[in-house]
């Protein structure tokens, strides 16, 4: 039996997929997920979003709870029960970038096999921060999109640093989420080292909805 055809009988296993999101508090998350189901409510049967109450700064406390969230989802018997993917929201602050907090967390080993995407939420904002008055826009742009590059990368550096990660902007805009939610989507699945949970979540995310 080919690799794919044996990921074939085993995704079968898989009735749900489970995303945990986290970051700090006003990141966007809630937002995001409004995005991604286009609805306040769970639109996909097929996946459950598990929304944590944003992180402030020095609140250990937070990051413990989370902590303990992902180990009971990663001892886990049954795989609907295992977290299987976890979307970190930041939003890119020049004057502070990155909490102590959100740093300790990739430096930490984590339990489970869950990747994390790391979730650049409002860039447009960011884009603001960084303006210069003597550039055009698209100057403007690729100057940011530098910045954030420079600023993101001990992120990257850590010991358990993030899968892969995304920028989001003008989430709030009709017709502005579209390909930016397909992204965040490929970004995820691509993440993934499980080629039976792969194929279920590239069944189950074709059911969205993406108007």
């Amino acid at each position: 039996m080919s690799d794919i055809a044996a990921a074939s009988k085993l995704r079968d296993k898989y009735t749900h997929f489970r995303i945990l999101v986290i970051g700090r508090a006003n990141a966007g998350k809630t937002t995001l997920l409004k995005r991604v189901c286009n609805t306040t409510r769970i639109c996909n049967p097929k996946f459950i979003f598990h929304d944590s109450p944003g992180f402030e700064t020095g609140d250990e406390a937070q990051l413990k709870t989370v902590q303990e969230f992902i180990e009971k989802c990663a001892s886990a018997t049954e795989v609907d029960d295992q977290l299987h993917a976890i979307w970190f929201c930041f939003t890119p602050d020049v004057s502070r970038f990155l909490f102590d907090l959100e740093m300790d967390f990739f430096n930490q080993e984590r339990a489970g096999k869950a990747p994390v995407i790391a979730i650049f939420t409002k860039f447009d904002d960011f884009t603001t921060q960084v303006f210069d008055i003597d550039l055009d826009n698209d100057e403007n742009r690729t100057a940011a999109e530098q910045k954030l590059a420079e600023l993101q990368a001990p992120l990257f550096k850590c010991k358990f640093p993030p899968r892969a990660g995304i920028c989001l902007e003008d989430m709030h805009n009709d017709g502005a989420h579209q390909e930016q939610v397909k992204g965040l989507i490929e970004k995820t699945a691509g993440s993934l080292d499980n080629l039976a949970l792969e194929l279920f979540f590239d069944m189950g995310a074709s059911q969205f909805k993406l108007d």
